[in-house]
């Protein structure tokens, strides 16, 4: 029969009392609608959700209403206690039936499920069931360990939320759940499946979508989950969890953790071990099972897989067995007596990995709950389950007995060793960036008093805003931040990281060195720190050491792909191609499908070695693995940019700053694409934003921003733009050079000649110089100087088109037109799209009577620049006057009226116009 609410005893012992002793509950003795064989089954995990948020729960101003039907028709556990308050440690348990000690994953991002742990969808796969997870967060890709036993591990991120590309790498509940109901569209119907869903929405940042952006608009962490609760009522609304009798699922949400929210200090998760971040909810519907139960019983992650084995009858022996700490709570809620209350254990192990703290493990019994720490804490939850009353000492028999409890229970149970990864630095950047990631090697520093994460809640605080500060390039603000931080706990290896990546931001490399040497001194295993002083070695300019950094580093962490792409870098710069391409190509063998690596490979190797259309593709697959991959666009543009495809070009740039609007170096290679574009205000515009953004006061950036203003009239300005170059390098030839035409055009004409004529007397080979002074003798009509000074450059720059088209006029202009028209030909030959060249081989044809010649080469003008008004004019005479065709004349000079209405030649033309 089927059991009402009122049918069913909950036991509590909530005073800590022992229980009478309960009968062994066998399987044959469990009622017959929770045996449920060959039964499919959901389960959802929501991501960082308190339980008083929810309906189910009390809350009255978050609508959930999909939750609330679920727990209507099914078991609320009002007390359920997650293993961990962080991620990959939480899903380990519900997935393993085991407690962190038992699995070994400690911490997010370094730490993965052994292949040795026996998983649920290992055991139901090996039934007969169609297995799928479907995964929102980089927390959870499947390098982790949590893929084993499924047929489908969908950790599919490249439809990825628009948030900062610091931010670990997630997807909307929306995207999860058309990617679940797609699978579930596809699977037999006559076979059960055993699917996992996970739901990363309620993690900061909050950034709901609308409605719920407005409705939450001051409660954003609620309208996370209110918008969470929409797409999980959708994804129940699918026609297989709707299904009836003996093709209904068991479903089940349960939440990882919960979120501080300014709790005990806390603004997010993962530091402290108190009940906002280890109380979950924990909603259970089972068919033909009861509806609107509510167990006061504490219960855990640990228990999700027992409870689901049991009721779907397979077997538990043995090796799984003894694996298993959680209980089948099948007999608790069958109304069955069941084993006593029993304790429950959590931990936080990130104190320790992240800052050198001290760990926290918690035991839970009945009322009490004990915190072991530095300072331990003990609450009376009956009384206190804010905990905000410390009763260690007022109760410490009872203190006493847990901790004794706690040590004991531990005593050979931890894990022998903790399965470790190897994480490239953007990852780790990421997964900092939430707090989550140990700094280091993983084995940290020996202390001899570790701090207690409770009472250095500040310092995390501190810590934070400190990453803030960095994320959002505040960088002066950052190191006042992290200097405070280090006062107080100097072996902070956290922030001294941080410290070395603020001091290295603002280009003060000298600082950052020293601090990066503190920070291996602390941990000399770490490899990211050498990877780190081996970059600002290379921008002090010493390449051995670079070298020898990146060296040590991949003798400690050789699957690290990581380094071989920065010593690969290294190499090329100092032009070691050979070198360069065996470090990627074995680099690339043993990680064929490393977004950065394929894009270094590609830039480094094939686009250098010509090889376009492989580098082309090579690119584009990077980015279809890593659309955040901003490198990757910059090569693709590049590379775009050297195959004449500058629209494409572009494309790539703007798109890459569609995930990256802060990059410097998109910003900067738009701007010298639309410079040479000659779209020069929206060049200008990226070229100032690269210049606001980059970390280091870039030359080149300045070079190219001073030259768009000079050629815009804009002298004073642009001699603002290379004397900024020249207060960082005052030997700088580019700005010197640059700085000379700024003077030639606001009328300094000696002083912009001198400084040419002593740049190229101290830099003989600076090909711009030259170029420069054969435009400014061109300009002068000092012919005989254009003619050197042009045949100086074409020395340096035999494919410099602009030395060429100098080199003609001063040729034509001297009365060598056999040779300016040659010279004219070299240009156009160089550059089909060099057009001034086009028009000044026009006017040399009108003076050697080569009419219709001229004609055919005004008009390959026009097709270039339809609004040339020079060359209508130069056109419309010469119909008039040498071809006789007054049609033309007329439409040529009605052309040039119009498109230079105000043009000193302006009568001429209307005198022709008048002739005819």
């Amino acid at each position: 029969m089927v059991l009402g609410l009122g049918a069913f005893y909950i036991y509590q012992y909530l005073d800590g009392s022992k229980s009478q002793s309960p009968e062994v509950v066998q399987p044959a003795n469990i009622p017959a609608q929770f045996q449920l064989a060959n039964r499919s089954v959901l389960v959802v995990t929501i991501d960082t959700t308190r339980a008083d948020r929810l309906e189910p729960y009390g809350a009255t101003d978050v609508a959930t209403p999909a939750l609330q039907n679920l727990a209507n028709r099914g078991i609320v556990f009002e007390k359920a206690w997650a293993a961990a308050p962080i991620t990959l440690v939480s899903h380990a348990s519900i997935l393993s039936g085991m407690n962190p000690f038992e699995h070994g994953v400690r911490n997010n991002g370094t730490q993965y499920v052994a292949d040795s742990v026996h998983t649920l969808a290992e055991q139901v796969k090996a039934a007969g069931y169609q297995t799928s997870a479907f995964v929102s967060a980089a927390v959870l890709d499947k390098r982790y360990g949590l893929a084993q036993g499924f047929d489908v591990y969908d950790d599919d991120l490249s439809d990825r939320r628009n948030v900062s590309p610091r931010m670990v790498a997630d997807r909307t509940a929306e995207s999860t759940v058309n990617a679940t109901m797609e699978w579930l569209n596809t699977i037999q119907d006559d076979v059960p499946f055993f699917s996992w869903v996970h739901f990363y929405d309620p993690h900061a940042n909050y950034s709901p979508p609308p409605p719920y952006r407005d409705e939450y608009r001051n409660r954003l962490y609620d309208g996370e989950i209110a918008y969470m609760d929409e797409q999980i009522g959708r994804l129940f609304a699918h026609p297989k969890l709707l299904a009836a009798g003996d093709d209904a699922p068991i479903i089940i949400v349960i939440a990882d953790h919960g979120e501080s929210l300014g709790e005990h200090g806390e603004r997010t998760h993962a530091l402290l071990a108190y009940d906002s971040t280890l109380h979950i909810p924990f909603i259970m519907h089972v068919p033909g099972g009861p509806a609107g139960m509510r167990v006061k019983e504490s219960v855990g992650h640990v228990d999700v897989m027992p409870t689901i084995l049991s009721m779907l009858e397979l077997p538990t022996e043995g090796e799984l067995d003894e694996q298993m700490s959680g209980r089948d709570l099948t007999p608790l809620i069958a109304g069955l007596k069941y084993e006593p209350s029993r304790p429950y254990y959590s931990e936080t192990f990130l104190p320790y990995y992240t800052y050198g703290w001290e760990k926290l493990r918690v035991m839970r019994k009945g009322r009490w709950k004990f915190i072991e720490a530095p300072e331990s804490e003990l609450y009376d939850l009956l009384k206190d389950p804010r905990e905000l009353s410390n009763v260690y000492q007022k109760h410490d028999d009872v203190s006493h007995d847990m901790q004794r409890d706690l040590t004991e229970w531990m005593d050979d149970r931890e894990a022998d060793a903790e399965a470790s990864l190897s994480l490239d630095s953007d990852e780790l950047a990421k997964l900092r960036s939430l707090g989550y990631l140990s700094v280091g090697s993983g084995k940290v520093a020996e202390r001899e008093n570790r701090p207690n994460p409770m009472t250095m809640i500040g310092q995390h605080v501190g810590l934070e805003r400190a990453r803030m500060l960095l994320a959002d390039r505040f960088y002066e603000q950052a190191v006042s931040q992290l200097q405070n931080v280090l006062r107080r706990d100097p072996q902070n290896l956290a922030a001294l990281i941080d410290l070395v990546r603020a001091h290295e931001a603002l280009g003060e490399v000298e600082e950052a060195i020293t601090h990066g040497e503190h920070a291996l001194e602390l941990d000399p295993e770490y490899t990211q720190t050498y990877m780190t002083l081996a970059r600002l070695e290379m921008q002090r300019g010493d390449f051995h050491k670079a070298i020898e950094l990146t060296d040590l580093a991949i003798g400690l962490d050789p699957i690290n792909p990581e380094i071989p792409v920065l010593k690969a870098t290294f190499l090329t710069r100092q032009n070691k191609l050979t070198e360069a391409q065996e470090i990627l190509s074995s680099a690339l063998q043993a990680h064929p499908d490393h977004p950065r690596i394929n894009a270094v490979y590609a830039h480094l190797v094939e686009a250098r070695g010509g090889d376009f259309v492989e580098a082309e593709m090579r690119l584009k697959k990077a980015l279809e693995n890593d659309p955040y991959l901003d490198q990757a666009w910059r090569f693709l543009g590049q590379l775009q940019e050297r195959m004449n495809q500058p629209m494409n070009a572009e494309k790539s740039y703007r798109r890459g700053l569609q995930n990256r609007v802060d990059d410097a170096e998109l910003h900067g290679s738009l701007g010298h694409l639309l410079a040479r574009m000659g779209r020069v205000e929206e060049a200008e515009q990226q070229l100032r934003e690269a210049i606001r953004l980059s970390k280091n006061q870039r030359t080149e950036l300045y070079v190219s921003l001073g030259s768009i203003l000079a050629e815009q009239g804009r002298a004073d300005e642009a001699r603002k733009a290379f004397e900024k170059v020249l207060e960082n390098n005052s030997s700088h030839p580019g700005a010197r050079n640059n700085l000379a035409i700024a003077m030639y055009r606001s009328g300094q004409v000696k002083q912009a000649k001198e400084t040419l004529m002593a740049l190229v007397e101290e830099f003989p080979r600076q090909a711009d110089a030259h170029n420069n002074l054969a435009a400014i003798a061109v300009d002068q009509q000092d012919w005989s100087a254009a003619i050197l000074h042009s045949e100086n450059t074409l020395k340096l720059a035999p494919h410099l088109v602009e030395a060429w088209n100098n080199l003609a006029i001063g040729q034509e202009e001297s009365n060598m037109f056999a040779a300016a028209k040659e010279s004219y030909l070299e240009a156009l030959s160089l550059d089909g799209e060099y057009w001034q060249a086009y028009y000044n081989m026009g006017l040399l044809l009108i003076k050697m009577d080569d009419h219709e010649g001229a004609i055919d080469v005004f008009k390959q003008v026009l097709n270039r620049v339809p609004n040339h008004a020079e060359t209508h004019l130069e056109m419309g005479f010469l119909y008039v006057d040498e071809l006789k065709d007054k049609e033309s004349a007329l439409k040529h000079l009605n052309a040039f009226l119009k498109h230079a209405p105000k043009h000193q030649r302006k009568t001429e033309a209307l005198n022709k116009i008048s002739q005819l």
